[in-house]
């Protein structure tokens, strides 16, 4: 437990949304919590001014459950590829959606960044999600072969993001994936972790939705049990590529957050953990709006440049 209290800046954009909904994220359709996440997104974007990018195109990779939309932010001169996958809790969220976040990090760290479409619950339950986004690796992988490749994401995306690592380090025939970017990943499916009980009155989103959201992606029978679902349930993280965690203080998903990065220290990872006490799960939507979280993205693209530079020639 920490006693920074969020940011003014915060909870006067949260305002802006008005009350917490009253209705369930269980009692809510797909496209109802992806409007409500399209709204969201407009607010804490509003009057963001446009964030430049050498070149843009969007083009779609062949993976194994059909074809998948991807963005390509492209620098002159790249200095990484970076795959970006998209929070939302596996339900909502896009490409448009995390446009000003892919062109940051595209301009800050001048990586190629990948922006990835990947299916969405609950229309397509695990493997599909997981499935676009390792197709999708594997292909950025092929773009510049000599240049470090990057996995990152925020909330559900820094999840896959791990996930991706994992069976990249786990396949005979994977990408080389040379460092991965976890932006308040969902680590495990542990509702009774410290920040749970800590963080509840601090977040819009309840204990009982983050429940309903674990329960459409993990408990799923193909997921049941699986690392590829939930990092947290791998045995062991040794041989992972180094890490850039970031963590809010005031997140249901700290605790867990906090103990994964121990565990990959432990397992010998390299792992740069960032922490904002000040800050709350999504800060990365809110830098347009929030001065503290623009100054957390700035120690984010600092942390994944000081990552490449330190990777073997």
């Amino acid at each position: 437990m920490h006693n920074t209290p969020i940011d003014p800046d915060v909870t006067a954009l949260l305002d802006e949304l008005g009350p917490p909904s009253p209705v369930a994220a269980a009692d809510l359709t797909g496209e109802e919590l992806r409007q409500g996440a399209r709204d969201a997104i407009a607010l804490f974007t509003r009057g963001a001014a446009p964030i430049p990018v050498h070149r843009v195109t969007d083009e779609f990779v062949q993976g194994r459950g059909g074809k998948i939309p991807v963005r390509l932010y492209h620098p002159e001169t790249p200095t990484s590829v970076m795959v970006y996958l998209h929070g939302g809790a596996w339900i909502t969220g896009g490409i448009d959606t995390h446009d000003l976040v892919t062109r940051r990090l595209s301009r800050d760290t001048g990586a190629l960044v990948v922006s990835v479409d990947y299916r969405m619950l609950p229309e397509h339950p695990f493997p599909a999600p997981f499935d676009d986004a390792y197709d999708a690796v594997v292909w950025a992988r092929s773009l510049h072969p000599g240049l470090p490749l990057l996995v990152a994401g925020d909330s559900a995306g820094g999840t896959l993001s791990a996930c991706v690592a994992l069976r990249a380090r786990d396949g005979v025939d994977s990408p080389r994936i040379d460092g991965q970017v976890l932006v308040y990943p969902g680590i495990d499916d542990d509702l009774d972790a410290p920040s749970m009980r800590e963080c509840r009155d601090c977040s819009r989103t309840s204990v009982e939705d983050l429940r309903f959201f674990l329960h459409q992606y993990a408990s799923h029978e193909a997921a049941a049990g699986s690392a590829y679902a939930l990092p947290g349930r791998a045995a062991s993280l040794t041989g992972l590529p180094p890490a850039v965690v970031a963590v809010a203080g005031h997140d249901l998903l700290r605790s867990s957050e906090e103990e994964y990065a121990r565990r990959l220290q432990d397992d010998g990872v390299s792992v740069t953990l960032l922490f904002d006490p000040e800050l709350v799960h999504s800060w990365i939507d809110f830098a347009p709006r929030v001065p503290a979280a623009d100054r957390a993205f700035t120690r984010l693209t600092d942390a994944v440049n000081d990552l490449v530079r330190r990777l073997p020639a």
